[in-house]
């Protein structure tokens, strides 16, 4: 069921998180917070009144309502029970453990591919030779994206660069400031829709730091922000209950990144 398509009865309709997943990119940003909020906590939009998701997701109740009719339901209360029903399925649950394992290698595998399937050399490159070139690297993501901007901080602290990783959008934003020319900033985010992590890579570019995207999303408000995007892979993985199935995306990037810098700072020792 495309997101664009007229309504269909329940019987018809596909998977609300899948139609959900793969229509993400193409939606305007008011409904792609919503969903991206919806795909990450669909057992707590199930909790949420329309103004509650509207406040969590940062977008209006307007948008909510609208979002729900371009995939086929009457309203907010229409798509709560469709939705209480596909999360309660019992065929969505692994029959055994050797299910659920062999569930979550295709997944982890499939997301490895999508990301090394993204892989953009020329970018990977000019990224390498800008963090070669650097005096201060800073690194920003909120929630689990925190968590692999410190992965990916270590790695550089471990080659000899100056990196700081942040989680507190105020302190983030605030040593933005300090950043200039010579500086790299970097912005962690699996949707590219983080208010936080936007207004940072806004801020390091307006300070004259060379500004990168690391996230799934190929258009997005973050790349908008960024000098140059790094996709980890595409939003075909839904991070229900915190799982961290996402971060190996990421982990792929990073690890192609230091690849890149590798190259750049023995092709620059060799002059």
């Amino acid at each position: 069921m495309s997101i664009n398509s007229p309504a269909t009865t329940a019987a018809e309709r596909e998977s609300i998180l899948s139609c959900l997943q793969e229509d993400i990119d193409h939606l305007p940003n008011a409904l792609a917070r919503i969903a991206k909020y919806i795909l990450e906590n669909p057992e707590k939009v199930l909790h949420h009144s329309v103004a509650e998701l509207g406040a969590f997701s940062g977008s209006g109740e307007a948008s909510i309502v609208r979002l729900c009719r371009q995939i086929g339901f009457s309203g907010f209360r229409d798509f709560k029970l469709a939705l209480a029903g596909e999360i309660g399925r019992p065929s969505t649950i692994p029959k055994s453990r050797d299910a659920a394992l062999q569930s979550l290698h295709e997944t982890m595998a499939q997301n490895l591919g999508i990301a090394h399937g993204n892989t953009d050399l020329e970018t990977l490159e000019k990224v390498g030779a800008a963090l070669a070139a650097s005096r201060r690297v800073d690194l920003y993501g909120a929630g689990m994206s925190g968590i692999t901007a410190e992965l990916l901080a270590y790695r550089l602290l471990r080659v000899g660069l100056t990196a700081l990783a942040f989680r507190n959008a105020n302190m983030a934003h605030e040593v933005a400031n300090g950043l200039g020319s010579g500086c790299v900033a970097i912005g962690f985010s699996i949707s590219g829709l983080s208010l936080d992590t936007v207004q940072f890579l806004k801020s390091a570019r307006s300070a004259g730091a060379v500004t990168i995207a690391i996230t799934n999303r190929a258009r997005s408000p973050l790349g908008e922000a960024a000098d140059f995007t790094l996709l980890a892979s595409g939003l075909h993985d839904r991070p229900i209950g915190g799982t961290l199935t996402p971060m190996v995306g990421k982990i792929f990037v990073i690890e192609s990144l230091m690849l890149a810098l590798s190259k750049v700072t023995e092709e620059l020792l060799a002059k």
